[in-house]
């Protein structure tokens, strides 16, 4: 029979959609930030449709995330390269270790940032 496959897939993502808000059912009472509760829907086993209101909280990072930094560069016609750096400190806030700092440099005029590293 024809569609029985999309029927299939729509099923699943019903079953999903329902599930997630059974899951929500739990924590109906708490709207706001709750610590507990964070950490129970941020784990492994989390379901459900998370709000925060975000200027006034703000998630903690899991102490097992990483990032995925990379350093992109522009490559000249002689072979080097010229890193595209724009100290954003990403790289700074992921190390493990915390070894690495980034020091933005600023416009002597302005006194404004400037989107590179300090030399």
């Amino acid at each position: 029979m024809y569609g029985s496959g999309i029927l299939a897939g729509l099923g699943v993502t019903l079953k999903h959609f329902i599930d997630s808000y059974v899951d929500d059912l739990k924590f109906l009472g708490q709207r706001y930030y709750n610590p507990a509760a964070l950490n129970k829907r941020q784990g492994t086993r989390g379901k459900g449709v998370f709000t925060v209101q975000f200027p006034e909280e703000k998630l903690p990072t899991p102490e097992r995330f990483r990032f995925i930094p990379f350093l992109l560069y522009d490559e000249k016609a002689d072979g080097t390269h010229d890193d595209r750096c724009t100290s954003c400190g990403i790289c700074a806030k992921v190390c493990p270790p915390q070894c690495i700092w980034i020091k933005r440099s600023n416009d002597p005029v302005t006194g404004r940032p400037v989107p590179q590293p300090a030399a």
